[in-house]
C-alpha cells in the first residue's frame, strides 16, 4: 500500500539555498511587489518556498571567493547599506608559479585574472545574509530539509519529494519516524550545486546533456586561518600554479587576506575517473608547506576546513538548463567561469534570469515547457552568456597538460574565442572526459604527505574543523552495491588502483581493513557532501544521495 505523505502546494519551489536560488527568489518577490504597486487591480500573490538541506543557511556553502558584484548590484543596488558581509577589497593581485622550493611572480597579469577593486567574501556568510533578506521579503525557507527526488508526472516536473526522517541504518522506522513530504509546485528551480541528485536524475530523464561537451570537475579544499599580524597585508589575493601538481594535472592554489590576521588558503585539484590518483587534501597540505605559503601561515591557527567539487568545462558542457516544469540555476546549470575563477555572480545572474522567466509565466498563467524555455533565450542574451562564451575553451586547453594550456590560454587572450584544440575532442561521452589514459597501480605517483600538527594536518583533525555532524543511526548515503564491494572494491580496484577512494576523499570516509578479512569501511558520518567520490570513482559504482536534512558540514567562515 502506498504510504501517505503530507502534500504542500506552492507556486514556486526552489531546491537549494545557495546564492543562485536565493537571488532568484528575491528577484521574483521584487517583480511581484512592483507589479502589484503598478497594477493594484490585478495583484499576484505566488507562494514561494526555498528548501535547504543544511542545518542553517550557508552551512553547505564553501568557496575561496573574490566576488564580482555585478549581479548583486543589479539585484540590490543598496546591498552595502543592507550590511552585506563583504570583507576587504582586493588591493593587490599576485600570480605565482611554484616549484618545490621556489616561487616566481608573473610580471604582467592578464585582464581576466585581475581582481583589484572586487571584495573578498565568505560564501557561507554571504548565503546566510541572503537567506535573511529572502525571509524578510516573505519567502519561506525550510532548512534541515533534503530534497531527494523530483516528482515527475505526465512528462513534467510538478514538485519534489523531501527525505524521510527517523530511518535507522538497517532501513527500519524509528519511534520518531516522519515520512518525507511532497512539495507540489508549478515551477521547480534546481540549484543544488555540483552533481546534485535532482539535477542528475532530470538530466537523464529528459536527455538534457545530449550533444554537449564532457563536463570537467575539480575538488577545492579550503582552510581559514588566523595568523599573526604583519605576515600579509589585508586585501592581497594570490593565485598559484605548479607545485604540488604534476604538469599533466590541472589545478592551483590561492591565498586571500580577508584582514591582517585572517586568511583563506586553498587548493584545487582536477578529479577524473580515468586518473583517480588525485589527493585534494594532501595537495593542500603540501601547498601550505611551500615556503611562499608557509611564511604567511607560520605561527597561525586553523579555524575552519572544508571541501567542495567544482564544474569547470564552461559553456559547451552546460547542456539544456530548462525542461517541462523546471529550471536549473547556478552550478546545477554549470554557471562557472574557470578562467576568472569566479562563479557566484554568474550563479546569481542565472537565478535572476530564472525569476524573470517565472514572473512572465505567472503573468500569463502559462507554465508550459515552451514558456519556461524563455529562460534559455534570456541567458543567451545576457552578459553571463557573453562572459562564458569568451572563456568557453579555457579549461579544455589544459587537458594536454600545463604548458599546452598556458600556450593556448595566451593565444585565447590575444585572440578571444580561438582554440588550438579540435572541437571533436569535446564531443566524447562523460566517461572519457579527460585525455588521460588509464593508469595502473604501479604507475600512480603516491608522494608521502607529512603532517606536523602546526602547519599541516591529517584528515581527522581537518574534519573536526569543518563542523560536520550527521545522525549516526541512519542509512548510509554513500551507496555501493554489496556485490560491487566484493568484486570491484576489494579485488579489482585493489589490484588496478590501490583503492584511490582512500586518497581522493578529503574527509576520510573510506578505509580498508585486512583483518579478519579484507573489507571496506564507509564512515558516512564524516562526509563533507563534496561528492568527489561519486565523480572520481574509476568504476562509477558510488552513488551519493542526500542524508537526513541537517546533516553535513556547518560552515560559518567558508
Amino acid at each position: 500500500m502506498k504510504e501517505e505523505r503530507e502534500s504542500l502546494a506552492f507556486d514556486i519551489v526552489f531546491a537549494g539555498g545557495g546564492p543562485a536560488n536565493l537571488a532568484s527568489a528575491i528577484r521574483l518577490k521584487q517583480l511581484v511587489t512592483l507589479h502589484n504597486e503598478q497594477h493594484p487591480a490585478e495583484p499576484l500573490d505566488p507562494s514561494i518556498a526555498v528548501v535547504e538541506k543544511g542545518r542553517h543557511a550557508g552551512a553547505h556553502l564553501l568557496s575561496g571567493a573574490v566576488l564580482d558584484t555585478k549581479a548583486l548590484e543589479e539585484l540590490m543596488p543598496d546591498f552595502r547599506d543592507r550590511n552585506c558581509p563583504l570583507d576587504t577589497i582586493v588591493s593587490r593581485d599576485r600570480i605565482l608559479f611554484l616549484t618545490a622550493k621556489r616561487s616566481f611572480s608573473v610580471p604582467a597579469i592578464p585582464e581576466p585574472f585581475r581582481n583589484s577593486g572586487h571584495p573578498l567574501v565568505s560564501l557561507s556568510r554571504l548565503g546566510y545574509w541572503m537567506a535573511g533578506e529572502a525571509e524578510t521579503a516573505g519567502i519561506e525557507l525550510f532548512t534541515n530539509t533534503a530534497a531527494v527526488k523530483p516528482i515527475v508526472e505526465n512528462g513534467s516536473v510538478c514538485g519534489l519529494l523531501t527525505g524521510d526522517l527517523g530511518i535507522d541504518r538497517l532501513g527500519q522506522q524509528k519511534p520518531d519516524y516522519l515520512p518525507g513530504a511532497e512539495l507540489r509546485a508549478k515551477v521547480t528551480v534546481i540549484g543544488e550545486g555540483v552533481a546534485g541528485t535532482l539535477a542528475t536524475e532530470l538530466q537523464n530523464i529528459f536527455s538534457l546533456r545530449s550533444g554537449s561537451a564532457p563536463q570537467h570537475y575539480e575538488t577545492g579544499v579550503k582552510e581559514v586561518w588566523r595568523i599573526p599580524e604583519g605576515a600579509i597585508e589585508a586585501g592581497e589575493a594570490w593565485h598559484t600554479f605548479g607545485y604540488p601538481l604534476a604538469p599533466d594535472t590541472y589545478g592551483g592554489g590561492w591565498l586571500y587576506a580577508f584582514s591582517p590576521t585572517e586568511v583563506s588558503v586553498g587548493h584545487v585539484t582536477a578529479i577524473d575517473p580515468q586518473a583517480p590518483e588525485a589527493d585534494p587534501h594532501g595537495n593542500l597540505q603540501l601547498f601550505k608547506q611551500h615556503p611562499a605559503i608557509a611564511t604567511v601561515l607560520k605561527g597561525g591557527s586553523l579555524l575552519e576546513y572544508g571541501a567542495k567539487t567544482i564544474t569547470s568545462a564552461g559553456l559547451d558542457a552546460m547542456g539544456r538548463i530548462s525542461g517541462p516544469g523546471f529550471l536549473f540555476t547556478g552550478e546545477s546549470a554549470g554557471m562557472l567561469n574557470m578562467q576568472r575563477l569566479k562563479g557566484i555572480h554568474l550563479a546569481m545572474k542565472s537565478g535572476m534570469l530564472a525569476a524573470d522567466t517565472i514572473f512572465e509565466a505567472l503573468l500569463r498563467d502559462d507554465f508550459s515547457a515552451s514558456s519556461l524555455q524563455g529562460y534559455e533565450e534570456r541567458f543567451r542574451n545576457s552578459w553571463a552568456y557573453d562572459e562564458l562564451h569568451a572563456a568557453r575553451h579555457f579549461r579544455q586547453a589544459f587537458d594536454k597538460g600545463l604548458y599546452h594550456g598556458l600556450l593556448q590560454t595566451g593565444m585565447q587572450l590575444k585572440f578571444p574565442g580561438l582554440s588550438l584544440a579540435s572541437p571533436f575532442l569535446f564531443k566524447k561521452n562523460d566517461s572519457t572526459r579527460s585525455g588521460h589514459a588509464k593508469k595502473t597501480r604501479q604507475e600512480l605517483p603516491q608522494p608521502p604527505v607529512r603532517t606536523d600538527g602546526q602547519l599541516s594536518f591529517g584528515k581527522e583533525e581537518c574534519l573536526f574543523r569543518s563542523g560536520t555532524m550527521h545522525e549516526e543511526n541512519q542509512p548510509c548515503h554513500l551507496r555501493i552495491a554489496p556485490a560491487d564491494i566484493a568484486e570491484i572494491c576489494i579485488r579489482k580496484c585493489t589490484e588496478e588502483y590501490g583503492n584511490p577512494c582512500t586518497r581522493f576523499c578529503p574527509a576520510n570516509v573510506y578505509a580498508f581493513t585486512l583483518t579478519p578479512e579484507p573489507a571496506l569501511r564507509i564512515s558516512a558520518s564524516n562526509c563533507l557532501h563534496c561528492k568527489t567520490c561519486a565523480l572520481a570513482d574509476p568504476y562509477g559504482i558510488i552513488s551519493w544521495i542526500p542524508p537526513e536534512g541537517g546533516g553535513g558540514p556547518g560552515y560559518k567562515l567558508g
